[in-house]
């Protein structure tokens, strides 16, 4: 029986031997395991603001709902809980010695759990570590991984990372530290099934990194991004006492440049440092024109390329030599002579293929408007990567 199931299977035994509904919920207040599959959300607010190591039992004021509480230790910084709606009077040493068995049995079964976990996301989080910093580069082994943490090699990733705000005035120790680091993982992965969109868990060093399915346009993504990540803040400081800032990568990346995304969602990050803010969440400028290309969907960007340059993509009617002379055109800033002379052939020959490329593409290349757009669609070209021979 894997640990799953005992943990349903305890909780199902419990409740049938109270005649009550029983929940086992995690520190933050998210359901774990309940006796009654169909009840999904239990009113019980108060959990969220306490760390009791003691059996408590509660009343709502305006609900007037009794609530019992007992802690399933963990290790010495967390607890989960068992919460019955109901008052469970600790007089009656029959049910209370019940409830007491079942709550350490559960103790230990979660220690041990806790372990596991604990040593596979180390392992989880090294192999990350190798990857986002190129030491894992062949594309067989990288999709590899990528398999291994979840991730699908067909869909594009928003790269997020995140850090605990640290007041320069603090003296706070190392080990305390990262208890606080610890408490924030774990209430961020808590967090993970609230989130809009697929998302996966990395620590690297004193950071959190979320990678989110990228499913729709960027905005019809953003708003929804935002309000997650201002949610995450809003309990951080709730339950950690401290608050956490992200640095948003610029557009989903595919598995093979997830590391690129890394560097932007880094680079986002420290700009936000560097400007002295707490709590902020600062998203990837753009410092040239690929990185404003890539904000176009991928549809749209071919699209364009191909409505300005298709003609000169037919290998059987096109001298091959169009394209070339007519990018290299563009890169010297329309210069004929400078052209000629990067090409090693005469001006004459530049003015022919030119007057060629301006028939077949039906336009004047002493348009300024017109240049721009072959200099933008020969810039997707090479932003995407595209074959001549492909559009």
């Amino acid at each position: 029986m894997n640990i799953v199931d005992h943990h349903f299977e305890e909780v199902q035994k419990m409740a049938r031997s109270i005649q009550k509904p029983v929940f086992l919920i995690n520190q933050h207040g998210r359901i774990l395991y309940t006796s009654h599959p169909m009840m999904t959300s239990l009113e019980f607010p108060i959990l969220r603001f306490f760390q009791s190591t003691t059996n408590l039992y509660l009343s709502m004021v305006h609900s007037k709902q009794t609530f019992s509480v007992f802690p399933i230790y963990i290790h010495e910084q967390k607890c989960d809980y068992l919460v019955i709606p109901s008052f469970i009077d600790p007089q009656d040493k029959g049910l209370s010695m019940m409830i007491e068995q079942v709550a350490n049995d559960m103790s230990i079964a979660r220690m041990k759990h806790h372990a596991i976990k604990q040593f596979t996301q180390r392992a989880r989080n090294e192999w990350f570590r190798r990857w986002i910093e190129g030491a894992i580069s062949s594309p067989q082994d990288v999709t590899r991984l990528a398999q291994t943490f979840g991730l699908s090699s067909g869909i594009s990733y928003l790269c997020i990372v995140c850090k605990l705000d640290h007041d320069s005035s603090a003296s706070t120790c190392y080990i305390q530290q990262q208890i606080v680091l610890d408490q924030v993982i774990d209430l961020l992965e808590s967090a993970l099934p609230s989130c809009p969109f697929p998302a996966f868990l990395f620590v690297k060093g004193d950071m959190g990194i979320l990678l989110m399915e990228e499913t729709g346009s960027w905005s019809e993504t953003s708003d929804m991004l935002l309000s997650f990540l201002k949610q995450m803040q809003l309990l951080v400081k709730q339950h950690v006492k401290g608050t956490i800032s992200f640095g948003v990568s610029l557009t989903g990346h595919p598995i093979a440049d997830l590391p690129k995304g890394y560097t932007e969602a880094l680079d986002a990050l420290q700009a936000g440092h560097l400007s002295s803010r707490h709590e902020y969440i600062q998203f990837y400028q753009a410092k040239d024109v690929s990185d404003l290309l890539k904000l176009i969907p991928k549809i749209d960007l071919v699209t364009f390329h191909q409505l300005h340059l298709h003609p000169l993509y037919e290998p059987s009617q096109v001298d091959q030599s169009l394209l070339h002379t007519l990018s290299v055109y563009v890169e010297t800033h329309c210069h004929i002579s400078e052209t000629a002379k990067r090409l090693y052939v005469h001006r004459n020959t530049v003015i022919y293929r030119l007057e060629k490329c301006e028939e077949l593409l039906r336009i004047s290349l002493k348009d300024p408007d017109t240049t721009l757009r072959i200099r933008l669609a020969l810039r997707i070209q090479k932003l995407l990567k595209l074959s001549p021979y492909s559009c």
